[in-house]
């Protein structure tokens, strides 16, 4: 008499969900765009946001530059800056 023993394993383990993801729109151009830096506390980083916001301004005629400034590194950004905010940069860094 031969005897089988048949085991049956179950993989817990799921497929990784991916979100979709739809970037906004790419703009034709960036002339006479309003654009929005934000400033997160971190050593320099008001250094090298107006290095970015003079070459953007000189090679892409940005019309516009507003400024916000987080008061600490772990605090999140506000939903006034943040994009898609009515009035608020159409480009935010």
């Amino acid at each position: 008499m031969v005897q089988t023993n048949e085991h049956v394993l179950v993989n817990p383990v799921t497929q990784p969900v991916i979100a979709p993801f739809n970037g906004a729109p790419r703009l034709a151009s960036l002339a006479g765009t309003r654009l929005g830096l934000i400033d997160d506390s971190k050593r320099n980083a008001d250094v090298l946001l107006e290095e970015l916001a003079e070459i953007l301004r000189t090679r892409y005629e940005i019309a516009s530059v507003k400024w916000h400034r987080k008061p600490r590194r772990l605090r999140r950004v506000l939903p006034r800056v943040s994009p898609g905010a009515p009035g608020r940069a159409r480009i935010p860094i």
